[in-house]
């Protein structure tokens, strides 16, 4: 009688277990000495958990038009440094600095965001704050 009560109470928890996301450690994704310095036209913003991402089109005028998918923080970290959903829009021009993918590809996460017309700096990582 007590294993199948034990069993049924497992069950009970599996059943209602709530699926999590996976999540990466930084140095597993991004490598340290790979820093990036990009400026480019934000074309999608996604404010999302577990992270929020940039899409940012830069120029080379060796390979032209390169596609940048940008990592920043979860949105909750980013609202408590004063990031809204409205301070990086698609169409704004900005610098960003941060550290590339460990895979080569152009995937980065951001560390410190510039918007290019005012010059003002968004902190974005969850590194040293910039202000």
């Amino acid at each position: 009688m007590r294993v199948s009560l034990s069993v049924i109470v497992c069950m009970a928890w599996l059943g209602v277990a709530i699926p999590a996301k996976s999540h990466h450690s930084f140095a597993a994704e991004f490598d340290v000495n790979r820093p990036i310095a990009l400026t480019g036209t934000v074309t999608e913003v996604e404010w999302t958990n577990p992270h929020a991402w940039l899409f940012v089109e830069t120029e080379d005028g060796q390979r032209g038009v390169q596609r940048w998918a940008i990592e920043l923080l979860g949105i909750n970290a980013l609202m408590r440094r004063g990031l809204t959903r409205n301070s990086i829009k698609a169409g704004d021009v900005i610098t960003i600095e941060g550290f590339g993918a460990r895979d080569g590809t152009n995937t980065g996460n951001a560390s410190l965001i510039t918007m290019t017309e005012t010059g003002e700096r968004l902190w974005a990582s969850a590194g040293e704050r910039s202000n």
